[in-house]
């Protein structure tokens, strides 16, 4: 009962930390593949016209169909090359502008605090939890070891009980 009441905080610590990342990238994926579909099927003429220079276009990223211009992410439909231009026909994707921006928020928010750690957290990361008792299974080192009596008058100095010695 208490691993499963452990595992179960661990869960729930680890989707603190991880939640919103995985929010984020799964919402990042569904906006992509949104896109990739609506560009399939508008026509030309509803997309938007972007000229770039040729040294401009080779600073750009256009390996994923995506570019960020001015601050805007636009999806690539196609791209055309005349002369030391570039035409790309692009659409504005405005899901993932808004997406990233809010990505943006949360990190600033997060550099932003100033507050310090509570000490009561750093006090019970910092406890060390000793076991009220010890079992040792000799199940596989009955197999090895025959009972000697050099074994069982053996006692370890670890398991003593550490004290200064009494006043005279």
């Amino acid at each position: 009962m208490k691993r499963i009441v452990a595992i179960g905080f661990l869960v729930v610590l680890a989707l603190q930390f991880v939640g919103f990342y995985a929010y984020f990238g799964s919402r990042l994926l569904a906006i992509r593949q949104e896109m990739r579909a609506a560009l399939a099927v508008l026509p030309e003429e509803k997309l938007e016209k972007i000229v770039i220079s040729a040294d401009e276009f080779k600073k750009l990223d256009t390996e994923e169909h995506e570019i960020e211009l001015a601050d805007k992410m636009y999806d690539i439909s196609r791209i055309v090359k005349s002369d030391d231009v570039y035409i790309l026909f692009a659409l504005h994707d405005e899901h993932e502008d808004s997406l990233l921006s809010l990505l943006d928020e949360m990190i600033k928010r997060s550099t932003n605090d100033k507050k310090p750690v509570p000490s009561q957290l750093g006090q019970f990361f910092a406890l060390v939890f000793i076991p009220t008792q010890i079992s040792f299974s000799f199940y596989h080192s009955e197999s090895i070891f025959s009972p000697t009596e050099y074994i069982n008058s053996y006692q370890s100095v670890a398991l003593s009980i550490q004290a200064p010695p009494p006043w005279a």
